[in-house]
């Protein structure tokens, strides 16, 4: 097993203007300012084994954007997508979503990849 959250933070907060935060938004009332960016693990497990151990893991990440207008949440989500891809991670999902409440919009990303340890 590898931790990756501290590399995929470093990564995420190279973005301008946003807020980094893991697993949930911290702050709610500058998103007209400052957009946000919410990261966590959906899995990491065991891809294959060597020797009785583990030799790969399959690793992935949901990275969730939240702005207030979508053409601000699609850029941003653009620069995910290559600070992962810069990673080594694949896409294999981005959904738009709209938060009637809130009037907030939020795009969800999932990103993967095999890690050899």
């Amino acid at each position: 097993m590898k931790n990756l959250k501290p590399q995929i933070l470093e990564k995420l907060e190279e973005i301008s203007d946003v807020e980094v935060s893991y697993f949930y938004p911290q702050k709610w009332t500058n998103l007209d300012k400052k957009p946000a960016i919410s990261y966590y693990e959906m899995d990491n497990s065991v891809s294959s084994g060597a020797d009785d151990g583990e030799y790969s893991s399959n690793i992935a990440i949901q990275v969730d954007v939240w702005a207030k207008s979508s053409s601000k949440c699609s850029k941003i989500a653009i620069e995910v997508n290559t600070k992962m891809e810069e990673l080594g991670f694949e896409r294999t999902l981005a959904t738009d979503l709209y938060e009637q409440e809130t009037k907030i919009y939020h795009k969800t990303m999932r990103f993967e990849k095999e890690e050899i340890l």
